[in-house]
């Protein structure tokens, strides 16, 4: 099992993927849990949005509410009053969505049509 961690317990380094394979022991210390190998100690990535949004937001993800990171390559539509962004550009009651806040619909309401726009255009294009 490969699993993602760090090399200091903020999770603000480099992602490795670490092979489960070669831990040899696993330690919880100060509420942190911490693998050792022979050659090293590291830190398992911690599922926290806002460990993820400094890993994720060079590849295009955008934190758009509290509670969610959105990959920009992925959105399709957006519902201005409803303050949400689909990834389909045909959306239906079924289709995934994430919110956006009003903070952040006022603050990236033109980028988001440049996106869906650009998102569109590739996703039609049978070249890309």
């Amino acid at each position: 099992m490969i699993y993602p961690v760090t090399k200091d317990p903020a999770n603000a380094g480099e992602i490795i993927y670490l092979d489960i394979k070669d831990v040899v022991f696993v330690e919880s210390d100060n509420r942190s849990v911490i693998f050792h190998t022979i050659d090293g100690t590291f830190y398992p990535l911690i599922p926290k949005i806002i460990t993820l949004e400094s890993h994720l937001v060079p590849i295009g993800f955008r934190k758009l509410d509290r509670t969610n990171l959105v990959n920009i390559h992925k959105i399709r539509g957006f519902d201005e009053h409803r303050a949400v962004v689909f990834f389909e550009p045909e959306f239906t009651n079924n289709s995934k969505f994430a919110t956006i806040s009003n903070f952040e619909k006022n603050q990236v309401r033109k980028q988001l049509r440049e996106w869906i726009e650009t998102n569109n255009k590739e996703a039609s294009d049978p070249s890309s």
